[in-house]
């Protein structure tokens, strides 16, 4: 008889809250013409200005609401909740990091090392923001969906990145992919805790978070990028 443990359980009720964030937010999202997109472009910022200023707790929809000059049911026509519309607004950081790492470098390793540096060169540019989601994330009470938005949605990108790696030579051939992905994305966010307890600073922000994910990759490079990798253990 097969068994399904606690945390494959777990993983599908995660994938399942993804599904149906999706879902929800393709049902709700009907917003087309230009003044109703900078309408919602403006929730969004206000959404990030306020986490940064206030934290997560007292980022309400209704002071939300006052702060970006609409009505709370305006709020509900969007977003089914808090929580799910704070994830629209991480979930346009996250595509702007996208964005910028696909500029700047080709796919496999210098793409991993540079979605690490924009991710610090992001939270050094709103300090006050990224702290308040990781608080919300690791704090008491249940946020599926934030964890969902900024730590399991993540884990795929960079499983894709990790293949590039090695079909490009880069990382060896039995290099554990899944596996990888998830050691990198739990480095980074091992790096924003340590910066929140003062164990990094903002100045070391990005050269941590960059380090971190060459010191993992190392472990499965191959001679050509072994070297360059290595430069990163100064």
């Amino acid at each position: 008889m097969l068994r399904v443990s606690a945390k494959d359980s777990a993983k599908k009720e995660t994938d399942e809250e993804i599904r149906n964030l999706e879902e929800s937010q393709l049902q709700k999202k009907k917003y087309e013409s230009k003044r109703q997109v900078a309408r919602q472009a403006n929730i969004l910022s206000v959404a990030r200005d306020m986490l940064a200023e206030v934290g997560y707790e007292k980022t309400t929809i209704r002071a939300l609401a006052e702060r970006a000059e609409v009505a709370p049911g305006t709020l509900y026509n969007l977003y089914n909740s808090k929580d799910e519309l704070i994830v629209a607004a991480v979930r346009e950081i996250l595509m702007q990091v996208g964005e910028a790492a696909e500029a700047d470098s080709e796919p496999g390793i210098g793409r991993l090392l540079s979605m690490a540096e924009q991710v610090g060169v992001t939270i050094k540019q709103s300090p006050g923001y990224a702290e308040a989601i990781t608080k919300a994330m690791l704090g008491p009470g249940e946020h599926e969906r934030l964890n969902a938005a900024l730590y399991l949605r993540f884990v795929p990108l960079l499983e894709r990145e990790v293949q590039a790696a090695v079909d490009a030579g880069q990382l060896e051939t039995d290099t554990p992919v899944p596996t990888i992905a998830k050691h990198l994305q739990a480095q980074s966010w091992g790096i924003v805790v340590a910066w929140m307890m003062g164990m990094v600073s903002s100045e070391q922000l990005i050269q941590e978070s960059v380090r971190s994910q060459a010191l993992t990759l190392r472990n499965y490079a191959t001679a050509d990028w072994l070297e360059k990798l290595d430069a990163y253990k100064e």
